[in-house]
């Protein structure tokens, strides 16, 4: 089955969201697969009568092949009432029988290589669930299985409903998901701040006060911390600024690695007329925050903080909505929403990014003495990145401020014409760029965040690919060679990206030990902080010999609390000592108990000076209190 090229309208997003509604329910009518299917195809040619992408053809036979691997792939999502809302088993097809859609090819030659092409979920912009509690009374969500619904889908249909004008059905939804709070975790987050944003628009002050001093009771540091910080803007709002401080001092105890910490800190000193003192600390955080990045890049935070660094007064009169010139934290002044238009080329780029081809290996590598060499592309590939060069409008949107790609979709029609651009570590490099430089709208906002995991996922896939088709497993595959970057610098954001712990740390393994061990992208240290905090001291120790003489003053000091985990004290003893001689400041500010703000300067970091100290302490001081490790140092450091 050819796919045709995928076109959006506004009539096709609606017939969308009645398609996926219809289908839920059809799904949530029965248990019986084939059932469903017979009825859906039924009704499925009225609902998406005007959908271009999925009725490009007056082919009865397409039509009926695409509808079918849409209703399989909604089937498989829709929480089922009738199974405790996890979605009911799909009945297995055969690879070599005959596609059900009615091509007359084989399965695996059909349909199968669209299995799971659909993003559906919060991350894809549409929510099954929401379609699913909309035909439940109010009265039965108390009673959910809320162990098997996820916390982040169903504040994203909360906040739907409150954008609809149905905060108080929210508040139905949402309390009793929050009843137990000591079972709650850091992924509740998003259905607190959902919560409280209901009470805010239905006037109940009481209530969202009285729910963020029962999160502040949670087990989960991440949670409890945030609802400290909401308790702060209360207080700050009502002009308690004795209480706010003082809470304020206790939240950056409890988590004093927290970046939010920034934005809370700088507008409580902003709003109590401290100005010259919130340009002060914002400076102060850019600072912290860039070095405990090791990037350097565009950031909603850190353009927040830009802004707050020179003018307090005008920020705190955007947040107020004062100010004409909101635009929602661009420090360049720019309009952060997207036009009609705009909204309209991008919704080809999301339609060809949910159906990504297969992984190809479309590189040459020759791997000898553990080196795999570099990326060298075939020949057509070469070609297709040639073409590329030509019809991309530009580098970078911030290069070229004339070039808006949204508006000339050439090159979306070209990528829709040119598969194997996919396979290109480079032109996905471009894609993935444009995709983080792009202001998303709020109605695209989630659809347009998970495109870009999913393509980044993609190239994390295609490098995994080419390195088993190459026969280059662990092998390095060196920074060295500018054709390898854009592999590289696509799995570092991929890592970044994600919420698995577990993976993250597999993944900046695989990149700081085997792709790139001299770690030209600076990963080491968030790798052995995350396998210290995670029980690995014995790979963080592994780790940091393998850098004998860094001179990083995070690898001195994890050796030191590596050895300190493994319960070998002596030899952390002796570790500490060799730190002490290069860094004794760095020690000693560790140690203080209220140590003094060195003089920060935003440019520059002096290599065993007092604000590579105070740095150090910001990032890591909470990581030896929660190892127990800061006790043994006040008990041998003389």
């Amino acid at each position: 089955m050819q796919e045709e090229d995928i076109e959006f309208s506004s009539e096709g997003l609606q017939e969308i969201e009645n398609v996926m509604r219809e289908a839920t329910r059809i799904v949530c009518s029965t248990s019986d697969f084939q059932e469903a299917l017979a009825r859906f195809s039924e009704v499925f040619p009225q609902l998406a009568q005007n959908m271009s992408a999925l009725a490009a053809s007056n082919d009865p036979d397409s039509l009926q092949a695409r509808s079918f691997i849409l209703f399989r792939e909604i089937w498989k999502h829709v929480p089922h009432p009738g199974h405790a809302f996890r979605p009911l088993p799909l009945p297995k097809l055969e690879r070599n029988a005959p596609c059900p859609c009615g091509s007359g090819q084989k399965y695996k030659q059909c349909c199968a290589s669209l299995e799971g092409s659909l993003s559906l979920g919060p991350q894809g912009g549409l929510s099954l669930l929401r379609y699913v509690l909309e035909d439940l009374p109010t009265s039965a969500y108390e009673k959910l299985p809320f162990q098997n619904i996820s916390p982040q889908e169903l504040a994203f249909v909360a906040g739907q409903w409150i954008q609809g004008g149905r905060a108080e059905a929210t508040t139905f939804l949402l309390v009793p998901m929050l009843a137990d709070v000591k079972k709650l975790d850091a992924g509740h987050e998003i259905v607190f701040d959902t919560l409280g944003d209901a009470y805010l628009q239905l006037g109940m002050p009481e209530q969202r006060v009285e729910l963020v001093e029962r999160m502040m009771q949670a087990s989960d540091l991440t949670l409890r911390s945030a609802a400290m910080h909401r308790r702060c803007t209360i207080y700050s709002d009502a002009g308690d600024w004795t209480a706010a401080w003082k809470l304020f001092a206790k939240a950056e105890r409890l988590q004093p690695d927290n970046p939010a910490l920034s934005h809370l800190e700088t507008i409580m000193l902003a709003s109590e007329g401290r100005t010259e003192r919130a340009k002060e600390r914002a400076r102060y955080w850019l600072t912290r925050l860039a070095l405990q990045d090791q990037q350097a890049g565009d950031d909603p935070l850190a353009d927040f903080l830009h802004m707050m660094s020179e003018d307090p007064d005008a920020v705190l009169a955007i947040m107020r909505g004062e100010s004409e010139d909101y635009d929602d934290g661009d420090v360049d002044g720019e309009d952060d929403f997207l036009s009609d238009e705009d909204i309209a080329g991008i919704l080809p780029l999301i339609g060809l990014v949910a159906a990504l081809p297969d992984h190809q290996c479309l590189y040459q590598l020759h791997p000898a003495n553990g080196d795999a060499g570099e990326l060298e592309a075939y020949p057509e590939l070469l070609a297709v990145e040639q073409e590329w060069r030509a019809v991309f409008p530009c580098d970078s949107m911030d290069e070229s401020e004339e070039a808006n790609p949204w508006e000339d979709t050439q090159w979306l029609n070209w990528l829709a014409a040119n598969p194997l651009a996919w396979q290109s570590f480079a032109i996905l490099e471009d894609i993935s760029t444009f995709i983080e430089e792009t202001p998303a709208s709020n109605e695209l906002g989630d659809a347009f965040y998970a495109m870009g995991i999913m393509l980044l996922a993609h190239a994390k896939s295609l490098l995994e690919r080419v390195i088993a088709d190459n026969k280059a497993e662990g092998c390095r595959l060196a920074w060295g060679w500018l054709e390898n970057r854009p592999a590289l610098r696509l799995l570092e954001k991929y890592i970044e990206a994600l919420d698995d712990v577990g993976e993250e740390i597999r993944l900046l393994e695989w990149l700081v030990g085997t792709l790139n061990p001299n770690d030209n992208q600076g990963l080491r240290e968030s790798l052995v902080r995350s396998l210290l905090e995670n029980g690995r001291a014995a790979d963080a120790l592994a780790l940091c010999a393998r850098y004998p003489d860094d001179g990083l003053t995070a690898m001195l000091y994890a050796r030191v609390l590596a050895l300190h985990q493994l319960g070998r004290l002596s030899e952390a003893a002796a570790a500490l000592a060799i730190a002490r001689t290069q860094r004794p400041i760095v020690l000693r500010t560790l140690m203080a108990a209220n140590p003094t703000e060195p003089d920060l300067d935003f440019d520059t970091v002096t290599v065993g000076g007092e604000d590579e100290a105070w740095y150090y302490r910001m990032d890591w001081l909470g990581v030896w209190e929660r190892l127990g490790a800061l006790d043994w140092l006040n008990k041998v450091v003389q």
